[in-house]
Parts: C-alpha cells; structure tokens; sequence
C-alpha cells in the first residue's frame, strides 16, 4: 500500500512540474525580451528584497514590482533583462531566472518519474 501511495504522490508532483514547466516555456517562447532599469528597492520582509522595474511596454513606459523575492538587493539604476507576457504587462520574469526554473522544473520532473518507476517496478512488498 505504502508504494502505491508513494509512487501516486511522484506522479502528481511530476505532473505539476511539468505544467509549471510549460508555463515557463510558453513565456519563454512567446514573451517579449525588454530590458528593464531597477528604479527602487524595498524590504518587505527581513532578507527579501522586492524591485521596482521601469521598462517600456506596447509603446508606454510602465513600472511594476518584481515577484521574485530575491535575497541580495539590485542597484538602483541597474538594468536587467526581462521577458514579458504578450498580453499582461506585469507579467514577467527574469530572463536568468526563468531559464534557471526551466531546469529546475525539468530535474523535478525527471526525479519524480524516476520515484514512479522505482515504486511501480523495483519494490516488492
């Protein structure tokens, strides 16, 4: 039973980093490469520092917060490259980062298959 269980919870997390995966993809490919300039940095929480990026977007300058969360702050009037979504503005990532999660999301789902496999064939009662 304990198998069973096991290799379902692998399954369901290697589907879900496989969605996540694609999502990442479809930015990836589909986004608009910008670059964008660091206008300010705050710290909500202690050690988590939230960016204000300004970059230009359908012909309009636009500023939005980054969801990262980073550890170590950017310099205010640094630039970083950015993909947008197509259709929101304030959907966007770190180029660096998003190819960074693309691995990691691969890895994860790779490991879970692997957990599949293991549990589904390899271990008897």
């Amino acid at each position: 039973m304990e198998r069973i269980i096991v290799g379902a919870v692998a399954a369901i997390i290697a589907a879900a980093a496989f969605i996540y995966f694609i999502k990442l993809l479809l930015l990836y490919v589909g986004g608009v490469r910008k670059t964008a300039e660091v206008v300010s940095v705050r710290e909500p929480k202690q050690k988590m520092f939230v960016h204000r990026l300004r970059f230009e977007y359908d012909g309009k300058i636009v500023e939005h917060d980054d969801k990262t969360g980073y550890s170590q702050p950017f310099s205010v009037g640094d630039e970083r490259e950015i993909i947008c979504s197509k259709h929101k503005e304030d959907k966007f990532e770190y180029a660096a980062a998003l190819k960074k999660n693309m691995v990691i999301s691969l890895i994860l789902v790779a490991m879970a298959i692997l957990i599949v496999l293991r549990f589904a064939f390899f271990v008897t009662e």
